[in-house]
């Protein structure tokens, strides 16, 4: 400023205007270079971000689903299908006033409350703006008539078409097939590799539960332009879900029928299976309920079935606990032999009673007289509760504990259900865990007959009784037999190691246990029919006191005993294992045996 100051006035002039032009331009310069690194960091640097924004606003990916997989019989029939429905769904935009338009269809639509909330709570947890929400899952012919007539007045309502699970046979395969159920918030957030829509239906139990992640196939997409209104204005891509497999069972209908049917009037379970495969040819447990219902969701019904005393939803063929009685004797008389606690003319006398010691606790066998002199081979065919008792004494509780569970009670069979329990197998440490008190000598003596604290599940005798049909070796269960075009594979579970004179002795004293005169099951004994070996069990389920008398208490029903059968045929060549057991049928031979030879006769007459 000084040196313009000292120059003269026409410079100074000059050179002020010269400084405020070179200024201005400073100030255009600075402000281009705002601009343009504005427009780079719109256009390049943050480019992803700002074009996600906005197209989230107009751009819609919409998950494609694969119809649910069918499943079929061992015969070829159709169990359960897909069957079209009709459904309202609504997309709630930015401009709509949604309460409005639910009043309105609430009160043409007679929408029920109960729907109306459960369309908030979905509305609440939808993952994009534009998402449809159904607010009615099964219409009406006279809601989609109402709706058409009057459907311009909520441009974001419309009808869809969808698919419903339908189970053709009702009860006839319920604790198998299981049934659909809403699925939870929990269970969309934790599925990571599939995008399940908010009014998902997925397996809640039986084979739609086990097999959910197959039959529900793979999710594709459609990417949509669409208005505020989140109706569809153009499709810009599409990529088509894979379809879900079908699914093929093991399950004989008619043999699942004459199962079902024989149990009817009474509570219990039967399962038959291939014991060279280890594939279910038959599994009802009963009562049973319809799956459908919970598939339509018929509220009202599903209330009645919940609230069942008689629990039709349990399954008993695999969740059950049961004592295994008298049918766990081949099993110890086979411990026996391997540990080398008898031989097959190893005898004891049966008196009818047992004490450890004298003046001790008094075990009574079954008969009260009992059965005189008895070897392995007569303990079994007659049941001998005495035999056993001081065989189990013989073996102690260690020995006896572990050989039970190599051959998997106590454990999961792991067949393809849900909701397997596992059964107990009791030793010293069990007891002291689970009932507080040390374990006695008496304990162990009620485990040789399959009684005290030892449970076991019906699938874990038939996996067991498939052992002794293959001499030896135990396949896991299970009612699948194809996936698609593929077949599910056999897996051995365990095996039990004898010499083959044990195997052929055993097999011959189990078939005696039905075809000898003495033989508990002999009621059932056809000279011309098939050749079946098996074992009666009557399972107490109270313990009776000195002064009680049995045929006083069996008067409640509720204290009878449970009876039991386990049987395979036809002999030597076995291709079917049945377990029969009807809670409070009291006895194995004349309740549970009939059902047997009865699915036997059948099997084997229809494969001639």
């Amino acid at each position: 400023m000084k040196k313009i100051l000292s120059l003269n006035k026409k410079n100074r002039t000059s050179v002020l205007f010269n400084f405020r032009l070179r200024f201005i331009a400073l100030i255009f310069f600075l402000v281009f270079i705002i601009f343009f690194f504005q427009i780079f960091n719109l256009s390049v640097l943050n480019n992803s971000i700002y074009q996600t924004a906005s197209e989230n606003n107009r751009i819609i990916n919409i998950p494609l689903y694969s119809n649910r997989g069918l499943i079929y019989n061992e015969n070829g029939d159709l169990l359960v299908d897909n069957i079209v429905f009709q459904k309202l769904t609504m997309v709630p935009g930015p401009h709509d006033n949604f309460e409005k338009v639910l009043d309105e269809l609430r009160e043409e639509l007679e929408i029920s409350d109960e729907e109306i909330q459960t369309f908030k709570k979905s509305l609440e947890n939808r993952t994009y703006k534009y998402q449809p929400i159904t607010l009615v899952r099964k219409l009406s012919q006279e809601q989609i008539a109402r709706f058409s007539l009057k459907k311009s007045r909520w441009p974001s309502v419309k009808i869809e078409a969808d698919l419903m699970r339908h189970v053709l046979d009702g009860f006839l395969y319920s604790h198998v097939l299981g049934y659909l159920g809403q699925i939870d918030i929990e269970a969309i957030n934790s599925s990571l590799e599939y995008k399940y829509p908010l009014d998902a239906l997925v397996g809640k139990a039986g084979i739609e539960k086990f097999y959910e992640r197959q039959l529900r196939g793979s999710v594709g997409y459609k990417t949509i332009e669409a208005n505020v209104h989140g109706i569809e204005v153009r499709e810009i891509r599409t990529t088509s879900p894979v379809k879900a497999p079908d699914i093929q069972l093991s399950i004989d209908r008619e043999l699942q029928v004459i199962a079902r049917d024989s149990l009817k009037d009474k509570t219990g379970t039967i399962i038959a299976l291939d014991p060279s495969t280890g594939l279910i040819k038959a599994l009802v447990s009963f009562p049973d309920y319809d799956p459908s219902l919970f598939n339509l969701g018929k509220i009202e019904k599903l209330h009645e079935i919940i609230s069942n005393k008689d629990a039709p939803l349990f399954n008993r063929a695999i969740s059950g606990n049961y004592p295994p009685a008298s049918t766990i004797k081949p099993f110890l008389g086979i411990l026996g032999l391997n540990e080398d606690k008898l031989d097959w003319r190893t005898e004891i006398e049966d008196k009818g009673s047992f004490q450890i010691t004298e003046g001790g606790r008094v075990f009574k066998g079954w008969k009260e007289d009992g059965h005189g002199m008895v070897n392995l081979s007569k303990a079994l065919i007659e049941s001998s509760d005495v035999f056993f008792y001081q065989l189990a004494l013989k073996l102690k509780i260690g020995e006896i504990s572990n050989f039970l569970m190599q051959i998997g009670f106590g454990s999961l069979t792991n067949i393809d259900l849900d909701n397997e329990q596992s059964g107990v197998v009791p030793d010293k440490r069990w007891k002291l865990g689970n009932i507080g008190s040390s374990w006695y000598l008496g304990d162990t003596v009620n485990i040789g007959i399959g009684q005290g604290y030892m449970t076991a599940t019906p699938i874990q005798l038939a996996v067991a009784t498939s052992a002794l049909a293959n001499k030896g070796d135990a396949f896991q269960p299970r009612v699948v037999k194809k996936i698609g075009s593929e077949e599910t594979a056999r897996q051995l579970l365990y095996s039990i190691e004898t010499d083959s004179n044990n195997w052929k002795k055993m097999e011959s004293s189990l078939m005696n246990v039905i075809s000898a005169w003495n033989g508990t099951a002999h009621n059932v004994f056809d000279p011309k029919g098939p050749k079946i070996a098996g074992k009666t069990g009557t399972a107490q389920i109270s313990s009776l006191s000195e002064e009680e008398d049995y045929s006083i208490v069996r008067q409640e029903s509720s204290r009878r005993d449970h009876a039991l059968f386990i049987g395979y045929g036809p002999v030597p060549d076995p291709s079917l294992v049945i377990v029969v057991v009807i809670e409070y049928g009291e006895s194995g031979s004349s309740v549970a045996a009939p059902i047997a030879k009865k699915m036997f006769d059948h099997y084997f007459s229809s494969k001639l």
